[in-house]
């Protein structure tokens, strides 16, 4: 009997090694965010289709645009039909948030250009050789397109970024896209973005795309991050943060937790073992999934915005160092 007890034991902390295992442990002096609240009060929000919101975006808007609404765009978007591209706005990360009157900015049927069930995951990113602001969102699930701005809130078409057949025959997803300026200036790209591609085996992972002008893409045939036993069965919301000199890819997973590895600055060497980012504390308001990691450090503050909640009743929370 004591043997049998034993051996349970033994097994019991292997299993518990190889669980903690799966996680590497977290740099010295890594983020601690403190759960702040709601963005979007779903009780107070005119536009409000289907009761969720989700993958925010947040643009410095006053050194770009001539005379913003505020000083800070929060682009976000329902999930489900018809989604739309929706803005709020505030002077500081900390808000208060203003919703923009006439949302949303981008609707699921554009005349002359697409008409689809619904459009959502807005990107924004200042467009340097354009001078203008690109925005990038899917709609529908099977292609990442992109508008241009000069204020932020009147748009212009610009097209489609990346689709299915640009990750090859398996893909049946593109989208869930954030953009970034490449770190690698010998590759000869300005920008590159993390989108995630489904497939026929229905495991969603991040894929690369590069570009030189932020229009025109090329998609790279290996994936950047493939969930692990951490994550469960899809990895999604990819984006490239800076922390302490280090580059690394932060995410969200089935697990409801977001996570980071670390990358290089050509965007192909990235660690083998996912590193906790943020989960819920679980305590009042700060409970459920934390997805769509968006870092925002501005002076000696640094903030994170997620979608926080269940998959399709998420709503956009905000959480900062303290």
């Amino acid at each position: 009997m004591k043997a049998a007890i034993t051996l349970r034991m033994l097994i019991g902390a292997i299993i518990t090694t190889v669980a903690i295992a799966q996680v590497a442990p977290q740099p010295d002096g890594w983020p601690v965010f403190t759960y702040q609240g709601v963005v979007t009060d779903k009780s107070k929000l005119q536009y409000n289709p289907t009761n969720e919101y989700i993958f925010p975006s947040v643009f410095h808007a006053s050194i770009y645009l001539k005379t913003p609404l505020g000083a800070w765009y929060l682009y976000y978007a329902p999930h489900d039909d018809p989604g739309g591209i929706s803005l709020m706005y505030a002077n500081s990360p900390d808000g208060p948030w203003t919703e923009y009157a006439n949302n949303p900015v981008i609707k699921n049927v554009w005349s002359g250009h697409y008409s689809v069930p619904h459009v959502s995951s807005p990107d924004a990113k200042w467009n340097n050789e354009a001078s203008r602001l690109f925005v990038y969102f899917h709609g529908s699930n099977s292609q990442t397109r992109w508008a241009e701005t000069d204020d932020g809130v009147n748009f212009d078409y610009g097209g489609v970024a990346v689709n299915n057949t640009m990750g090859g025959p398996n893909v049946t997803e593109t989208s869930y896209a954030r953009v970034f300026t490449h770190r690698n200036p010998a590759s000869g790209y300005a920008y590159g973005m993390f989108y995630m591609g489904n497939e026929r085996d229905n495991v969603r992972r991040i894929r690369l795309a590069e570009s030189k002008d932020g229009r025109t893409w090329t998609v790279d045939p290996s994936y950047v991050v493939e969930p692990g036993p951490e994550e469960g069965a899809n990895v999604s919301g990819g984006s490239l943060w800076e922390w302490k000199g280090q580059l690394y890819v932060i995410y969200h997973a089935s697990s409801g937790n977001s996570y980071a590895r670390t990358i290089d600055k050509t965007l192909r060497k990235v660690g083998s073992q996912p590193i906790l980012l943020h989960k819920s504390s679980g305590n009042g308001e700060d409970v459920g999934r934390v997805a769509s990691p968006e870092i925002v450090t501005f002076g000696d503050k640094t903030y994170l915005f997620y979608e926080s909640g269940d998959r399709l009743g998420a709503t956009i929370a905000w959480a900062k160092i303290v």
